[in-house]
């Protein structure tokens, strides 16, 4: 897959072997060298002060025919390949030379097949791919370069899977770059009858130039930084070795036969920052663990709280229920008596009010009888009447006053 926001590496569509196929045509040759040779502008090379003295001995025995600074790219092609893997470096007039032609012709073409070739444990190209680096101010030279490095690993058996190519042309059906340079640094080469079967070191010199080939060309083509490289490389090629290392005479060798200190310096450096940012991260959250932890114990507090109010909250709930309960049943029982007692007085009242009334229609029956004769005995119907109206307001004055 490819990273986000990172273009496709545009790479010559060569899907070859690392040894390249014989070229039978000058057309052939032709196109090889529009694969290898972008348009760029050529740069002259120089050894470093470290190799000073390798290249005047591999210039003494002949290896080098052209003693003069290289002139085109061609020639410092050749100069790497001379060099066997050792460091290079261009001379700021020498590259600005070298990049006003950095193409290659027939000729130079056919004899770079050679060499690349010959560099079957590809200690090489990572030279060359770094030295693009170092003349990035001419930007057709550096393309230059890195197109041929391009070509290089294509060919490459080590790269031959179609996901490892992918993730080297960041196609979206590439392999993600840990899991490319995993198949890179366990790759296993196909017998075949026409080559003889690498050496075991052999084999673990190409495995490991072919590693650092390809995290060294994520850094150039996919901008990955100090500390993404580091840990692509100690989770795919520094961790795996380290656990096969038997005992602890084998580790104390390996810890004192470092050859490149300042990787290791560097790596390191990544590493313990990487330690310290986690230990500062690791110290934010014990404090933010401490924080939240104080805020957790006044909130059970509070809590507590809480529930010891709810607890009395709930205890007088049942109290006043309890004494409603009671005082509803009094309520009850004294309204039924009220109830009873004026049903009593009702009765009462009811009884008295009929013999009243039944007493003084008697009455006044009695005085109509009298009023009623030949001769009225009107005298007998006023004191029946008298006899009434007094009992009727005795009645009244007592329904008052009750």
């Amino acid at each position: 897959m490819t990273t986000s926001g990172t273009p496709t590496v545009s790479l010559p569509d060569v899907t070859g072997s690392v040894t390249p196929p014989p070229v039978s045509t000058e057309e052939g040759l032709k196109i090889e060298a529009q694969s290898v040779a972008i348009g760029s502008e050529p740069i002259p090379l120089a050894s470093t002060g470290e190799d000073a003295e390798a290249s005047t001995k591999h210039e003494r025995t002949g290896k080098r025919a052209n003693k003069s600074e290289p002139e085109t790219l061609a020639q410092v092609l050749d100069y790497a390949y001379g060099r066997k893997g050792q460091p290079l470096a261009l001379k700021p007039k020498v590259a600005k030379r070298v990049a006003q032609k950095p193409q290659l012709d027939d000729s130079e073409l056919s004899r770079l097949l050679q060499l690349m070739k010959g560099d079957k444990l590809l200690a090489v190209p990572r030279q060359i791919l770094l030295l693009s680096q170092e003349v990035k101010v001419f930007p057709n030279l550096k393309a230059a370069l890195v197109s041929f490095v391009a070509d290089v690993m294509l060919r490459h058996p080590v790269f031959s899977e179609s996901g490892v190519q992918g993730a080297l042309r960041n196609l979206p059906e590439g392999l993600q770059p840990a899991e490319a340079l995993t198949r890179v640094a366990e790759y296993k080469p196909s017998p075949s009858a026409e080559t003889q079967p690498l050496k075991d070191k052999d084999l673990r010199d190409l495995r490991y130039n072919a590693a650092q080939l390809f995290v060294t060309w994520l850094a150039v083509n996919r901008s990955l930084n100090s500390e993404e490289l580091s840990s692509l490389l100690f989770q795919v090629v520094w961790q795996p070795a380290a656990k096969n290392l038997a005992d602890d005479t084998a580790r104390l060798r390996a810890l004192t036969d470092i050859g490149q200190v300042a990787g290791v310096g560097l790596a390191c450096q990544r590493f313990q920052q990487q330690a310290i940012d986690a230990r500062l991260q690791q110290d934010q959250a014990q404090r933010a663990t401490a924080i939240l932890s104080d805020r957790l114990s006044i909130a059970e507090k509070q809590l507590s709280e809480t529930a010891d109010d709810l607890a009395a909250v709930q205890t007088e709930l049942m109290t006043l229920k309890e004494s409603s309960r009671l005082e509803m049943e009094a309520l009850r029982h004294q309204h039924a008596v009220e109830r009873t007692h004026l049903q009593h007085q009702l009765e009462q009242l009811r009884g008295r009010l009929v013999k009243r009334l039944t007493d003084s229609a008697e009455m006044l029956d009695i005085g109509l009888s009298a009023l009623r004769k030949d001769t009225p005995r009107v005298q007998v119907m006023v004191e029946r009447a008298e006899h009434v109206v007094d009992a009727l307001r005795a009645e009244v004055q007592e329904l008052r006053e009750g």
